[in-house]
């Protein structure tokens, strides 16, 4: 445990981030993996773990990401929600909007968000999320763990060649990695908390909308392997999405993968 990074964090939280059980390393295999171990055996809601690099973090559909030392932020946030198990979907966008809430907090610069759950900044990714949920043999959920990995500062050298155009860092190179670790993770977690129990209310849609990138403009629906174009429209509160292909007709979308053409 990095207790230095431990209580720079501790001393920003907000009241909103008072039941926070907080754990903060230098580097884990992935904060979701070791998260649901500890949810597994018994512990409490609204425990953290946070990291600096992950060696086995995973994305959508079992993909690995670019997680060099000391340039991003990793956070998994245990949640025993009470709700049925449809309403869990809420979980990612609220996710979406307490990070943007948080990266717009720490440096000043305006997120969008791209449906469903991809934060860009400048065009570029910044941020991923995550939601794990795990079930009792009764059906009853058991709990979520939320995990949201950020890019805060830009690697030495820059991102590989394959990312490069792609992913983005909320901060550059030369940023103070460890101050601006802190102010993130603690800005996350206040965030986090305050649109959690405000779940029901459904207090993050006003802020997913303002922030949806999407809207108005060309999109590659991706589905099964298959790309097709089109418009996207709108959003319902369900977080569907609405898009028009060239022939005229229109769906609504609840899953897939929208690529935008920039």
């Amino acid at each position: 445990m990095n207790q230095n990074l431990h209580d720079r964090i501790a001393a920003q939280l907000t009241a909103d981030a008072a039941d926070a059980q907080l754990h903060v390393f230098s580097s884990v295999t992935s904060t979701n993996d070791l998260l649901r171990r500890d949810a597994d055996a018994g512990a409490p809601e609204f425990t953290v773990y946070a990291a600096q690099q992950q060696t086995a973090g995973k994305g959508r559909q079992g993909r690995s990401f670019f997680s060099p030392p000391r340039t991003g932020l990793y956070l998994s946030m245990l949640f025993r929600p009470t709700i049925p198990a449809p309403e869990l979907v809420a979980l990612t966008p609220m996710a979406a909007v307490a990070a943007a809430e948080a990266v717009e907090q720490c440096s000043g610069q305006r997120v969008q968000i791209k449906w469903v759950n991809d934060l860009l900044l400048g065009g570029r990714k910044i941020c991923g999320i995550l939601a794990e949920s795990q079930f009792s043999q009764s059906a009853k959920l058991d709990y979520t763990v939320v995990g949201i990995g950020i890019n805060l500062v830009t690697p030495p050298g820059g991102f590989p060649k394959e990312l490069a155009g792609i992913a983005g860092a909320v901060f550059p190179e030369d940023t103070d990695a460890d101050a601006v670790f802190a102010s993130c993770a603690a800005a996350l977690i206040s965030a986090l908390m305050r649109e959690y129990r405000l779940l029901s209310e459904k207090h993050y849609l006003a802020g997913y909308r303002e922030r949806l990138c999407v809207l108005n403009r060309p999109v590659t629906v991706c589905e099964n392997g298959i790309e097709r174009q089109a418009e996207a429209l709108a959003v319902d509160d369900d977080l569907r999405l609405l898009v028009r292909y060239p022939d005229g007709t229109e769906q609504w979308r609840a899953t897939g993968e929208i690529r935008i053409r920039l």
